[in-house]
């Protein structure tokens, strides 16, 4: 692939049409543009990595498909759905769920109920109905059962009574996957998740994530700083810097580029 501006629209290799599709999105907080103008298009059962250094604009172009941030141009399109202008909740609702850098979970709460508070957006009939029996009964049934395939799937059945508090950094990183797994996303977001892991803690969650790959052929996004491990997992990668694009393609190709390895990732993937 040339380092021209064909490949700076992240365009799906195959053709098909995306479940993903940013174009011209820039975000400016005051005089400081931390995106700008960036382009990407993610389709179904990839897995699309964004690497760049600190500052470069990653969880901001994160926080911006989810709805935290309004960009100050641009449009964000999922599975044809314009998603700028709506509210984290209602983005959430349309099956995008994500993870963060900073592990936002109920320390004081076992694994069990940080894991439900993923289900939020599947309870149905609102408080009052959830507390007339029998079908409140049957309400919760419902929700737990979902939990409990998670809590299997992650191996996080020992630790399910236990508050989160009490783990290290990697159990909090599981958990924090397994809550947006329990939202049962159409579209996953990753903000560095591997972030503060042992090795061994960085390959079980490379596992996990190419087995929810596996399992629902949903699109994923991950922010990363490890480059082994995007090398290993990512189909595609767009390398950003100071909120523009740099390089978008495959990571054996992009990660390689001299001017790649130079500016943002040292001497990690030299050749």
């Amino acid at each position: 692939m040339s380092p021209d501006n064909t490949s700076m629209t992240a365009s799906p290799p195959d053709g098909s049409e995306p479940a993903l599709d940013i174009q011209d999105i820039t975000v400016r907080f005051g005089a400081i543009t931390a995106v700008n103008g960036v382009c990407a298009q993610v389709r179904g059962g990839e897995i699309f990595a964004i690497v760049g250094p600190n500052g470069a604009g990653k969880s901001s172009m994160l926080n911006t498909i989810n709805g935290f941030y309004k960009p100050a141009s641009g449009s964000v399109r999922f599975r044809g759905r314009e998603l700028v202008g709506l509210r984290p909740n209602q983005v959430a609702r349309l099956g995008i769920a994500r993870t963060f850098q900073n592990i936002q979970l109920y320390l004081g709460m076992p694994v069990l109920d940080n894991l439900m508070a993923g289900r939020h957006i599947h309870m149905q009939g609102g408080i009052l109905r959830a507390l007339i029996r029998p079908w409140g009964m049957r309400e919760e049934a419902r929700q737990r059962e979902a939990v409990e395939r998670v809590l299997q799937f992650l191996g996080l059945q020992a630790q399910r009574n236990t508050p989160v508090g009490s783990f290290g950094y990697g159990i909090r990183k599981r958990v924090d996957l397994g809550r947006a797994l329990c939202m049962e996303p159409k579209l996953l977001l990753l903000d560095e998740p591997m972030a503060g892991m042992t090795m061994d803690e960085k390959e079980d969650m490379a596992r996990f994530i190419l087995e929810v790959r596996r399992e629902t052929g949903i699109p994923i996004i991950i922010v990363e700083h490890d480059m082994q491990l995007v090398s290993d997992i990512a189909d595609r990668v767009m390398v950003l810097d100071w909120g523009q694009v740099v390089a978008t393609g495959q990571p054996a190709e992009v990660l390689q580029r001299p001017e790649v390895i130079a500016a943002y990732l040292g001497n990690e993937v030299a050749p």
